[in-house]
């Protein structure tokens, strides 16, 4: 038996037939008993791919075990050798599948050089001696699912489609199919397509496909689009590494299989961490008398607290779905770097640090273990387990609102430096106000993953305060990192319409802040309650509020696309719906009966039944309309840049 680890594309060159044996199963790969391990699969190659068009593609990525052994007939000069794929059938043939849907976009885009490329990794070169047809394919299934594979390998899309309509309901597959590879296959046709279309995403949960406005073709830079296609397919073959174990004729194939998939728990990337630490920390000891009693002690005085079951869990606000520990090291890299750290390439980048060129970056394992353990307390302060800072704690009780963690480095910052109370409230405070503004602004949270690492990089060098964070930001101007200012703040207040594009919960969060700054010293003092976002104007407001025109007509979308005299207002009032200038707070119950109420039915029951000085302000008005709405966003507005400061209001 033979063991060594190879590339995707060392191992889809081979002209080499590999043959699913009879016992092994269907493909699986994309039921829901499986865990969905093509979304799980897509999200790494997409995430590598990400990092190839950013030019940051530093590690490989390590996608399991491939064991082959002897094909059962002999071979013969001339003849393409057959293979067996003991284990990792699943995954070999997920490669294949997704190689084929970047082939058909290729195709699509008469990308002809990424075509063809796809096809070596998808077909053998039969030799003189071969007379087995299925010989050509470089993988040949279980006799189950060969039709399907083989036409996925073989067809254009269009020809599935019409050859297999009983497969299909609708316009897709359903989850139940019989054939998971044709459901696995429009899966990757649909997420190859987003990518090249849209380029990469960041690691956030799977959005619904429905409500993503896809570009028009003849928008799209073909050059760009080429690139990203390319990317992914380099992704695949060239950043992906398999261990490849190789059996010998006297080697009990059914044996190793049993073993390598007996019950157990996949190793974490900490746990390949704490291996290597311990491993080197033995060898720092290896002279010494009482090694492993150093080795021990080590263990449970600075990294036993790290194998609570608390650590091992899903972080709940941190993508990609990472137990806790992983996501923990990653931003301890982040933070100690600089730079932006890879969770899926986890341990290559933590042996990166702590072992650059091979050679120790501590003059001691404990020195290196200190770095982590001094991290952990702010960790566990962030997602709300222990309170050991106050300024630690508000930052993690708003992050979690905003369901982020890229600015965790930036915490890690504040607490290991000397700096005082006031400025890391300050820091903290802009971190929460740069969400915030951006939010307000309606300004993509897409890069937050590149920008808190590049702030890390700049604080490391020149110091935690909020002169350094005001010079930083100084420096970004596009649309994507900006910090805005209160002119772009306001405006932003003022003409997004915001509401359906903010989660509620941080609506909800945003105006309970608001109406706390609207409080007088005289205002009693309570506590938030369960509170609802409500529109003051009704979002179907052409049938309740209607816009009159002069013949008393309501008047509608067509009157105002006709140049209807009210056609500006109508258009002012459809805007102004959904801006924060009409949009209060209150109970579910008191929501659920202001519905579609006349304006003074509503202002009755918010004096009656709201103690909240937002909607008392709302009460005071006679009519309620787009410039009432207007108004209040002003008012809103001028609290919000108190709220929400820039750092130049801390200078």
């Amino acid at each position: 038996m033979e063991a060594r680890e190879f590339k995707v594309t060392d191992v889809l060159s081979r002209n080499e037939r590999f043959v699913v044996p009879l016992y092994q199963r269907q493909y699986q790969w994309h039921d829901s008993r499986d865990g969905d391990r093509n979304n799980a699969f897509w999200l790494d190659i997409a995430a590598k791919a990400g990092d190839i068009l950013h030019g940051r593609a530093r590690f490989d990525h390590y996608m399991g075990a491939l064991l082959l052994a002897p094909g059962t007939t002999p071979r013969s000069f001339g003849m393409t050798p057959v293979v067996q794929v003991v284990d990792g059938q699943q995954r070999l043939t997920t490669f294949l599948i997704l190689i084929s849907a970047i082939r058909e976009i290729a195709i699509k885009y008469e990308f002809d050089d990424i075509a063809d490329d796809c096809k070596k990794y998808l077909y053998n070169q039969p030799g003189k001696s071969d007379t087995d047809d299925l010989v050509k394919y470089k993988l040949t299934p279980t006799p189950v699912d060969r039709d399907i594979f083989f036409n996925i390998i073989e067809w254009r899309l269009k020809d599935i489609r019409n050859s297999h309509t009983r497969y299909y309901w609708g316009s897709g597959v359903p989850k139940n199919t019989e054939f998971r590879s044709l459901r696995a296959y429009e899966f990757f046709i649909s997420k190859v397509s987003r990518f090249v279309d849209s380029g990469p995403e960041e690691d956030t949960d799977t959005e619904d496909e429905s409500e993503k406005v896809q570009p028009e073709e003849d928008s799209i830079d073909i050059n760009v689009t080429f690139h990203r296609l390319n990317a992914l397919l380099e992704a695949l073959v060239f950043h992906l590494k398999l261990i490849v174990i190789t059996l010998g004729e006297e080697d009990d194939a059914q044996v190793i299989f049993q073993t390598l998939n007996s019950a157990g728990q996949p190793l974490l990337a900490m746990d390949l961490v704490r291996n290597d630490i311990f491993h080197r920390a033995e060898a720092e000891y290896r002279n010494e008398n009482n090694a492993r009693e150093r080795t021990e002690r080590l263990y449970n005085d600075v990294w036993l607290p790290f194998d609570n079951s608390w650590w091992r869990t899903q972080a709940p606000n941190a993508r990609p779905y990472r137990p806790r520990i992983d996501h923990f090291l990653a931003n301890v890299l982040t933070s100690e770097t600089g730079e932006r750290t890879t969770v899926r390439e986890l341990y290559a980048e933590y042996r990166a640090w702590a072992t650059p060129n091979r050679r120790p970056r501590f003059d001691t394992i404990k020195e290196e273990l200190d770095i982590l353990r001094g991290h952990a307390p702010t960790y566990e302060t962030l997602e709300g387990t222990k309170r050991t800072d106050e300024t630690i704690s508000w930052l993690g009780d708003q992050l979690r609102l905003w369901q982020q963690t890229t600015p965790y480095p930036i915490a890690f910052q504040i607490m290991n430096s000397s700096v005082d109370r006031e400025t890391r409230d300050a820091v903290a405070k802009l971190i929460d106000s740069y969400l915030t503004r951006r939010m307000l602004c309606d300004l993509t949270p897409k890069n937050l993953n590149r920008l808190f690492p590049r702030l890390a990089n700049y604080l490391r060098t020149s110091g935690v305060s909020v002169n350094s964070i005001h010079q930083f930001f100084m420096d970004l101007d596009g649309p994507a990192v900006r910090f805005p200012d209160d002119d772009e703040f306001r405006l932003g207040i003022l003409e997004s319409r915001i509401y359906g594009k903010a989660p509620s919960r941080v609506l909800s969060q945003i105006l309970w802040m608001l109406e706390l700054e609207s409080r007088t010293s005289r205002t009693e003092a309570t506590a938030k309650p369960t509170l609802s976002v409500e529109h003051v104007m009704p979002q179907s407001w052409e049938s309740y509020w209607p816009i009159y025109g002069d013949d008393g007509e309501p008047v509608g979308v067509l009157d105002a696309l006709r140049g209807s005299p009210h056609a500006e207002r109508y258009w002012k009032r459809g805007h102004a719906v959904d801006t924060l200038g009409n949009l209060t707070i209150v109970t579910s119950a008191l929501n659920s009966s202001l519905s579609n109420l006349p304006f003074e039915d509503k202002k009755s029951k918010l004096v009656e039944h709201s103690n909240l000085t937002l909607n008392r302000k709302i009460a005071e008005e006679s009519d309620w309309d787009e410039d009432a709405i207007r108004r209040r966003g002003e008012v809103l507005a001028d609290l919000a840049c108190k709220m929400w400061p820039t750092p130049s209001a801390f200078l």
